[in-house]
């Protein structure tokens, strides 16, 4: 009975919508970091930069809750920006909160960052034709926001 169970569900992986995303995640991964190398940053350092740079200085749980991600592993990325000299931590006006600024150095990363972005975004817009690739950033925003309320 086992066996025949295994059989019904042996090719079900590729309608998986969680495995087919990270399939394309690791694509568009490949794509990006090619594109940021010469900033020297990858696109999970500019993923974790763009809420700092945006809100600074803001908490670190709140950069977890806007990028999607567990606090430890915000955390962890975090420390190597803090090594890289990209991101400082201050405490937070109470000291319990540890609070995220971009340093001088980050900011200068960031923005060397930015035509290699650019010239990622259009690469997979060529792929995927303009209006398909917006309507695909929309929706996986949606998805993200929806799986994991604000």
């Amino acid at each position: 009975m086992a066996a025949k169970s295994l059989d019904a569900f042996r090719n079900r992986g590729f309608d998986c919508l969680c495995g087919n995303l990270r399939m394309a995640s690791r694509a568009l991964t490949t794509i990006y970091d090619a594109h940021l190398k010469a900033s020297g940053l990858t696109s999970n350092q500019l993923a974790l930069l763009w809420p700092i740079v945006a809100m600074e200085p803001v908490p670190m749980s709140e950069v977890s809750r806007q990028v999607v991600m567990d606090k430890t592993t915000v955390s962890r990325n975090v420390q190597g920006l803090v090594a890289a000299g990209l991101v400082e931590i201050r405490t937070g006006t109470d000291g319990r909160h540890r609070l995220l600024a971009i340093t001088a150095k980050g900011r200068h990363a960031f923005a060397a960052a930015m035509p290699g972005w650019e010239a990622a975004q259009r690469e997979v817009a060529r792929t995927f034709g303009r209006a398909r690739f917006e309507q695909l950033v929309k929706s996986s925003r949606r998805l993200a926001r929806a799986v994991i309320p604000p």
